[in-house]
């Protein structure tokens, strides 16, 4: 606990004095459990989002390369915002066959995006399915059933009112390469239960798949409902299995 305070006592001096991009050296280990990541088998990048305002927000991040050959020593940041580039340049530590990003503090505009390596760390999908079009989504890594409106933003919640439309994502949680998907075969409200019907789609073993971690989700736009309570069932069949999720909602 110690640590921790001493760790954000730092950050908030930081925060004070920063003025559009500052990177520093974290010295203190945090669980890896608190951290998002992107990356494949090869190569993983952790972040964790400490804040964000109105003007800026902040990341600690750390990661790693499989290097069993040849080490890669240094890796690179870049942070763009307002038309304007900032690259830094950080090295990495050799333990066996990994190459270790260290764990750094990046305090930046808010509106920046931010590539660690090959790939930008806090990033919304855009995502298409027929019945919800083309919208920026947070990624659903937990299997399970979520429910939202649109309001400029994805806002996540189980209490809606009469005139909220109604989106449902169904996640089949986080996969550790391409390949899968989720098809809709129908669905229907019938008085006040929300029935999806759904089919998961894995690679077959011979099948060339994109190396990286991907998220199967389907999105579904329900519009508005009549005052009440309803129940979501979701029926996803796998194979010779069929997995079931289930979600109460209130309309007020």
């Amino acid at each position: 606990m110690k640590k921790l305070l001493s760790l954000f006592l730092t950050i908030f001096s930081i925060i004070i004095l920063s003025n559009s991009v500052f990177i520093y050296p974290v010295d203190k280990e945090l669980p890896d459990n608190l951290f998002r990541y992107e990356g494949t088998k090869s190569n993983m990048i952790y972040y964790l989002k400490l804040f964000e305002n109105d003007q800026e927000k902040g990341y600690i991040i750390k990661g790693w390369y499989f290097t069993p050959k040849s080490a890669i020593e240094t890796v690179k940041i870049l942070i763009r915002f307002n038309n304007e580039e900032h690259n830094y340049t950080i090295k990495t530590l050799k333990k066996g066959n990994y190459s270790i990003i260290p764990s750094y503090l990046i305090i930046c505009p808010k509106n920046a995006t931010v590539i660690i390596g090959n790939y930008e760390i806090d990033k919304k999908q855009v995502v298409k399915n027929v019945e919800i079009g083309e919208i920026m989504t947070p990624q659903f890594r937990e299997m399970g059933i979520y429910v939202f409106t649109i309001e400029n933003k994805i806002v996540l919640k189980d209490t809606f009112s009469t005139n909220d439309d109604i989106f449902i994502a169904v996640s089949m949680g986080l996969r550790k390469t391409g390949g899968y998907s989720l098809e809709l075969e129908n669905y229907e409200i019938k008085e006040n239960q929300i029935l999806i019907n759904l089919v998961f789609n894995e690679p077959k073993k011979s099948e060339m798949v994109t190396q990286a971690f991907t998220i199967p989700t389907y999105r579904l736009n329900i519009g508005k409902l009549e005052k009440g309570n309803y129940v979501i069932k979701v029926n996803v069949k796998s194979g010779n299995n069929v997995l079931k999720f289930s979600k109460e909602i209130e309309i007020k």
